[in-house]
């Protein structure tokens, strides 16, 4: 019975200091709202699929732009 006691107070400790760092993140201007959710006004809006960049220059590539030119 005593590990019963002391496991609810561990979890509602846990459970109010999630409570209050996210009610000091929100008074402070942080968005806390998942991606794709109705607070960011994005309801619903699947998130975009990352796009490929473009591997960097070479000193060559431009080397021959220049004789080129």
């Amino acid at each position: 019975m005593f590990a019963v006691l002391i496991a609810l107070v561990i979890l509602s400790a846990g459970v109010a200091a999630i409570y209050l760092i996210l009610k000091n993140m929100s008074e402070e201007g942080i968005d806390i709202a998942a991606p794709g959710s109705c607070k960011r006004g994005r309801c619903g809006v699947p998130s975009r699929p990352q796009l490929e960049e473009a591997p960097p220059q070479t000193a060559d590539a431009v080397d021959q732009g220049k004789v080129n030119s």
